[in-house]
């Protein structure tokens, strides 16, 4: 295995490692990373206009302490989350300490794949992957291109679509139990 696969699958068990560590109703879709970060208060957020620059994570190696930087301005939610997940990833991926030499692709690529995770949870993928877009991109609160980058680093590493032809479609009701819908109905009974 190659130091990119084996950086990329690292990143996918970082990110399962946080969902076994979050509560359930922070594991319901869509996931509000920021609800995360509460348990790291070496991390901070700004959020600000960056000029069109997605954001940033640096490291202060004084205080030991993360900021991350969004820009609220240029971009709408969906991208800001994705943004915050892939900045995140590059703290639990500790590419600002003890990971710092490797490439910036890898990197990339590597928090990429754990925003990917963590907001889309490879599980639930495939139970909606023949769900509408608009529907399937509401429950993840990620845009199209998040989701169609996800759906092909999941062909990349499983054959994510060979696989999801062969299952049986869920109905939605079935996937709603993932959902912060499922909070909404549980309340109403």
């Amino acid at each position: 295995m190659n130091n990119l696969n084996y950086n990329i699958r690292y990143a996918v068990s970082m990110a399962n490692c946080v969902h076994k560590k979050i509560t359930y109703e922070e594991k319901l879709l869509p996931i509000n990373v920021e609800d995360i970060i509460k348990y790291r208060k070496d991390i901070k957020i700004k959020k600000e206009d960056l000029l069109g620059l997605d954001g940033y994570s640096i490291y202060n190696y004084k205080t030991k302490r993360y900021l991350i930087a969004l820009d609220n301005v240029n971009y709408d939610l969906s991208r800001q989350r994705f943004t915050l997940a892939h900045e995140l990833g590059h703290i639990f991926l500790q590419h600002h300490t003890k990971y710092r030499h490797l490439s910036n692709y890898v990197k990339e690529k590597s928090a990429d794949a754990f925003a990917g995770e963590l907001l889309m949870p490879r599980e639930i993928m495939y139970k909606t992957a023949k769900f509408p877009p608009n529907y399937v991109l509401d429950l993840y609160g990620v845009s199209y291109s998040a989701y169609e980058q996800r759906k092909r680093f999941l062909d990349e590493m499983e054959n994510f679509s060979r696989i999801i032809e062969e299952n049986k479609v869920m109905s939605i009701n079935d996937v709603i139990q993932y959902s912060k819908h499922s909070l909404i109905l549980k309340n109403s009974c």
